[in-house]
This record gives structure tokens, C-alpha cells and sequence, in this order.
């Protein structure tokens, strides 16, 4: 039901048309003139209370505005007697009628509906907009304690006002110090807070107790080797892992019976598990479980190099591998490096899913990667013998190879000296190698790069003393004598 009070101001009565005339009530958002008023609201008694008021004809439920305005709010259960709002479902307090209840308006700047548009005077236009693009306007992200506030320009860059006058303060749970403006507790216990209550909850999804203290001890680990954060943010993806579990063998089993319940293709995507296993000794500690699960890592970040779908050809290839694996005819190692010049072909020349590709890509791909030719190969076969193309793997030429290579040492080369500035460590180490490799034709390691003595000349030269002999290449950007 929703009552509102007498109004004198003149309208059209939604009940019987009459315009330019006094509203004397409004029920569910229509006028009633001073006539319809005492045509539709007869005097009834209050299922409440008894006293007589004045109620719709078609209302079901008699309650008068007094003993509405005692109800608690029909969503959170809070008093809503000061500050509520009468609905036509019943009374609510101003927070769940502001959110949930209040009839939704088109924000002026970012055009969707949303039920906090207002106007507001310290804007520069009268238009009604929502919170979140009046805040754009005059809030920003304290530097400080990472809030969305009003700052102000200080010594210490723009931050907010709690925290420019208070500073730092301790933590009310660690005593840790922190900046004022996050509140009573750092962002460590505020997240640790989070995580202890998600666990709590989560732990009832578990009727035997054994998983549901491993669930926690994973949580605790998770915790401590990726930060609450991540263990707040992350823990629920491994929830059916351990339901699984539950159900299955009321523990977690070994990892011989993991493997026969959900197969290798299950267990890797549950790596971060299978890590808690190892580190937590709940599975023996073994070379060929940890080099299994390293393999598995890396396979997953090569199909993850595609952005949109995985193509059909790729999968597929995927699959005759794994297939070959469980028929212990290929190692896991071996899938991994027969996927990898596969991943590289259609990354290289972003062929979409549905096309394979054609001998010109083949081609120019190994002349660029001439060393993954025989890992190729086996890819090429499978396209032929299952889409009956004619595609050949032919084994590049060295000289197409050695121009490639020039090319991209040029090309390497040329990047890091339009820098403006100075390159770093990193960046004068590929420098080095590559101009070696271009100008001499030498290639030389990192750990050779350190032992060898480089004497610098006054026409912006380098003379690099390895294995006795001298090699003079262009100086690097940024780099002072005797510097490597």
C-alpha cells in the first residue's frame, strides 16, 4: 500500500479525467480529486489497531499509515519507523527503498536507469544524474589509503582529508601501522576478515570433517603463499573439488586415485590443489609427480595464448596427443613440444578458428623457427590425414634462414636505439648479443657477457674482449665506461 499525504496542488484526477484540479489523495501512483477521494476510500476499521480510516475499495489488506510506519522494513528487518518509506508492499527503511524500491530514472551522463539519479547543485548543469557520475566529478583515489574520496593537494601528492591531518595510525586488530583514511582495521586483516567468514560458510558445505579441515588448512595455505587477497578472491574455485571429494571418500585420496577419478585433463585445472598437495606432504615427494604437474602448467599457458576461442584444429591435435599420452606411447613433455610450434603458427599469423593454415604460412613460419621443423611435422600429417589437405613440412633453407635472422637482429637492434632513454640492464644485455650476432656472427651467454672486459672508444664504439679475441660494436644507449 502506498498513502501519501493531502497535496493542494492542481492536477488531472487519474480517475476521472478532470484536469486543473485539486489532488486530494494518491494511491499507487495516481491522483484521486476531492469526488473520487470519497467515492473510492470508505472508512474501514485498521487490521491492526481498529481505529476507522479512510481505505481503497480494492485494497485487500487494511493497515493505516500510523501502524505502517511501525513496521519493520519488509526486506532487511530494520526500523523503519524515522526514516522509511510506505510501499506497496509494506514499510522500508530509506536504505532498501533507495536501492531496491525507488522507481528507477535515466542518468543524464551515462544514459542507464538506475534508482540513485538526482540533480545536484554543485554541478554545473540541472540535469538529474546517478551517484557514481556525480562522484566522478569531485572524488578521486586517495594515494594514501586507496579510497574514493574528495582529495586535496598536499606535500605527500593528492590524498584525503582523514588522512593528511591523522597521517598514520595503528590497526585496531594488529596494531600495524596504516593509513587513516582506510579506518579501524588494515586492508590485510580486512581481507583476512573476509576470507575466516567465506571459509566459515563454505565449511557447511562438507559433511565429513576431515575434508572440511582440509578445506581449511588449503584456505590457511592459500592464504599464506598468495595473500588473503588472492585466497578471498580465488578459494571458491577449488569448492567443488573438495564437494567431489566429499561425496566420493568423505577425505581427499591419494593422488594414484585423483588421477584415475578425474583424469590428467581434470587435474589441471585444479594445479593450485595439486601444489598444497605436494607442499603439505600429503603426496609422496616425487620427480615425475611435480615434473607431471610443471608440464601440465605449462601446456595450459600455451592454449591460453589464444584471446578468443581455442580453434577446432588446435583442440582436436590437443586431443589426438593426450589420447597417445594415456596409451603411454608419447611422453607428457613430448605433447607439450609438438603443441608449441602449433600455438606458434596460428598465434604468429592470428589464423581464426575454422581455418587451417596454408602452405605459405608453413613456410614462412620456419624460417623464422627453423628448430621446431620435426615438431612440426606431426601437426602437418594430422591436417592431412584428418581434413585430406596436401600441406608439406619443408625444411627451410639456411640462408632464408640466416636472412630472417639478420633481419630480426636489425629490427631488435633499431628498436632499442630510438629509446630516448637510457636502457636498462636487461635491455643493454640484448643489446650486446644482438649486435654480436649480427656484426660477428658470434654468439655469446650472459655468463660469458659478465667475464668479458669492454673498453670503450671516443667514437661512440665498444671493444669486447671474449675468448681472446677483440670484437668492436656500437655503444648502447646510456652506458658509461667500464658499465656492461
Amino acid at each position: 500500500m502506498k498513502n501519501t499525504v493531502k497535496s493542494t496542488k492542481k492536477s488531472r484526477c487519474d480517475c476521472c479525467g478532470k484536469r486543473n484540479t485539486i489532488i486530494q489523495r494518491r494511491f499507487k501512483d495516481e491522483g484521486y480529486c476531492p469526488n473520487c477521494y470519497r467515492t473510492w476510500f470508505v472508512k474501514k476499521p485498521c487490521d491492526k489497531c481498529g481505529e476507522l480510516n479512510r481505505f481503497h475499495k480494492k485494497e485487500s489488506v487494511n493497515i493505516c499509515r500510523k501502524c505502517m510506519r511501525l513496521e519493520p522494513c519488509i526486506r532487511c528487518g530494520r526500523d523503519a519507523f524515522k526514516n522509511g518509506a510506505n510501499t506497496q508492499y509494506g514499510r522500508v527503511c530509506q536504505t532498501c527503498y533507495a536501492g531496491y524500491f525507488r522507481e528507477k530514472k535515466q542518468c543524464f551522463e551515462c544514459g542507464e536507469f538506475k534508482s540513485n539519479v538526482s540533480s545536484y547543485s554543485a554541478l554545473m548543469h540541472n540535469q538529474p544524474v546517478c551517484t557514481s557520475c556525480y562522484q566522478r566529478h569531485f572524488r578521486e583515489t586517495c594515494e594514501s589509503c586507496r579510497r574514493y574520496r574528495k582529495l586535496i593537494d598536499t606535500d605527500n601528492g593528492r590524498i584525503c582529508k582523514k588522512c593528511h591531518e591523522q597521517g598514520l595510525i595503528p590497526c585496531g586488530n594488529c596494531n600495524k601501522l596504516m593509513p587513516a583514511g582506510l579506518g579501524e582495521k588494515c586492508w590485510d586483516c580486512y581481507w583476512l576478515d573476509r576470507l575466516a567468514h567465506e571459509t566459515k560458510l563454505n565449511s557447511y558445505l562438507f559433511s565429513s570433517e576431515s575434508v572440511k579441515n582440509d578445506y581449511q588448512d588449503f584456505v590457511s595455505w592459500l592464504s599464506t603463499n598468495k595473500g588473503a587477497k588472492t585466497a578471498k578472491l580465488k578459494n571458491n574455485n577449488f569448492i567443488e573439488f573438495f564437494i567431489r571429494c566429499d561425496e566420493l571418500w568423505g577425505e581427499i585420496p591419494s593422488y594414484k586415485i585423483l588421477v584415475h577419478e578425474f583424469k590428467p585433463e581434470g587435474l589441471r585445472h585444479n594445479l593450485t590443489f595439486l601444489r598444497w598437495l605436494i607442499d603439505t606432504n600429503r603426496v609422496a615427494e616425487d620427480l615425475e609427480v611435480k615434473s607431471y604437474v610443471a608440464e601440465q602448467e605449462r601446456i595450459i599457458k600455451l592454449l591460453n595464448k589464444f584471446n578468443s576461442e581455442l580453434p577446432r584444429e588446435v583442440s582436436q591435435y590437443h586431443k589426438f596427443l593426450m589420447r597417445r599420452h594415456h596409451a603411454k606411447e608419447i611422453a607428457l613433455k613430448t605433447v607439450r613440444m609438438n603443441l608449441q610450434p602449433v600455438v606458434g603458427l596460428y598465434t604468429t599469423f592470428e589464423i581464426e578458428a575454422g581455418y587451417t593454415p596454408n602452405q605459405a604460412q608453413i613456410d614462412a613460419y620456419l624460417i623464422q623457427r627453423s628448430g621446431q621443423y620435426n615438431s612440426l611435422i606431426g601437426f602437418i600429417s594430422f591436417l592431412n590425414q584428418e581434413y585430406g589437405s596436401n600441406l608439406k613440412c619443408n625444411r627451410p633453407k639456411q640462408d632464408e634462414v640466416a636472412k630472417v635472422s639478420r633481419k630480426q637482429l636489425e629490427k631488435t637492434l633499431m628498436q632499442l636505439a630510438s629509446k630516448s632513454e637510457p636502457l636498462s640492464a636487461k635491455e643493454k644485455i640484448t643489446w650486446y648479443q644482438s649486435a654480436m650476432s649480427l656484426f660477428h656472427n658470434t654468439t655469446i651467454s650472459i655468463k660469458a657477457l659478465k667475464l668479458a672486459e669492454i673498453k670503450e672508444l671516443d667514437d661512440g664504439m665498444q671493444i669486447i674482449i671474449h675468448l681472446n679475441k677483440e670484437f668492436c660494436i656500437p655503444k648502447p644507449i646510456g652506458c658509461d665506461t667500464n658499465q656492461k
